[in-house]
């Protein structure tokens, strides 16, 4: 499988796993009657999710690869620069509130360490499973994996979400390499400061956009 074409198969099973997630998210906020949820429980959600992910990716490299061990390579960079990129945004985000409301009780405020933690168990679990891929097959990952391919398949929303995929690829090609300029300069790393400018999301050359994400 060529490198585009990954990164497009792939940027449609995360935009499918995306809006599978959502789903799960919205009833669990029904469930709960519209509570927000504290930030040690999105911490622990946002790390079973990435968990997901990273196990997904193992099964799609399986099924689609023609060179399975070239593409786990590649997918565990398009995922690390995908994780990075969705950290960038919330910060991103944190800066914009933060600007709007003159500052934000630390109890709001996520953990950046924590954050790049949950990535780097998220990475790690990749790397175990793409050396122990038996390992990867389970009833959540497989459920999730099926799940993606029969909606992949479905006329309308198979469209809508390869479309995603289309612009899901330009994205990515355009800022992996500032992405990974960002973490070789160590400015990914840096804590958000509270600062009166009036720079928003739009104003951040590295501001990934909504479809990138993974609620």
């Amino acid at each position: 499988m060529d490198f585009i074409s990954l990164v497009f198969r792939l940027g449609v099973v995360l935009a499918i796993f995306s809006f599978i997630w959502g789903l799960l998210r919205l009833g669990l906020t029904i469930l709960r009657g519209g509570t927000p949820l504290s930030y040690p429980v999105n911490l622990s959600l946002k790390m079973i999710q990435y968990f997901i992910i990273a196990d997904i990716t193992i099964l799609f490299c399986e099924t689609k690869s023609d060179s399975l061990q070239l593409d786990l390579v590649l997918s565990g960079l398009i995922l690390l620069m995908y994780f990075i990129g969705k950290v960038q945004n919330m910060k991103t985000k944190l800066q914009f509130i933060t600007i709007q409301t003159r500052g934000l009780n630390d109890v709001h405020k996520p953990n950046m360490n924590l954050e790049f933690g949950v990535i780097v168990l998220s990475m790690g679990l990749f790397i175990f499973l793409a050396i122990k891929q038996e390992y990867a097959i389970n009833p959540v990952s497989t459920w999730f994996y099926t799940t993606i391919t029969d909606i992949e398949k479905t006329p309308i929303f198979g469209f809508i979400f390869k479309i995603i995929g289309f612009f899901f690829t330009i994205n990515m090609l355009l800022k992996m390499f500032a992405a990974f300029t960002m973490l070789l300069s160590g400015r990914a790393f840096n804590k958000p400061k509270d600062d009166n400018n009036n720079n928003g999301p739009d104003d951040n050359p590295y501001h990934f956009d909504d479809y990138e994400e993974v609620k």
